[in-house]
């Protein structure tokens, strides 16, 4: 049984910035490339934000949870919020129009993970990147730093 990384936090966008920090210590743990990581980051702080942001209630979190399944690294996201419409989910498949203010992150997400899927309506996203090497388990020297 691997390692797993799992946290609630408070439904705001200065724990974005926690959240992400702790996770990424995580994700570090697995040896990715560099560029790797910083997709990682990039995709994890877009799914971060949309949690603050679109899951905020008054005393509302949000969850992260992520490990690994022996081929990818896996990142769960879920908030509080009402959700959105299924058809919303398959957004983000082509880049925003030009001069569209919104609709970014999903584009982002989908172009920088391996995959990214919608559930629990919309609440809960989950991010998915091959690990480098098959079967890749988290480095536990990297483990004990999380506390």
């Amino acid at each position: 049984m691997s390692a797993e990384f799992r946290a609630r936090f408070p439904s705001s966008f200065r724990s974005v910035v926690e959240a992400r920090r702790d996770l990424m210590r995580y994700v570090h743990s697995f040896d990715f490339p560099d560029d790797t990581v910083a997709d990682i980051e990039c995709a994890v702080g877009e799914a971060l934000a949309n949690a603050a942001e679109h899951g905020f209630r008054d005393g509302s979190t949000f969850d992260v949870v992520a490990r690994s399944d022996g081929e990818s690294l896996i990142i769960m996201v879920q908030d509080d919020g009402p959700g959105f419409p299924h058809a919303t989910a398959s957004a983000g498949l082509a880049p925003p129009t030009t001069g569209s203010p919104r609709g970014f992150g999903m584009f982002i997400m989908r172009s920088l993970m391996d995959e990214i899927a919608y559930s629990d309506r919309g609440r809960r996203i989950t991010l998915r990147k091959r690990l480098p090497l098959a079967g890749a388990q988290p480095n536990d020297d990297d483990l004990s730093a999380l506390g």
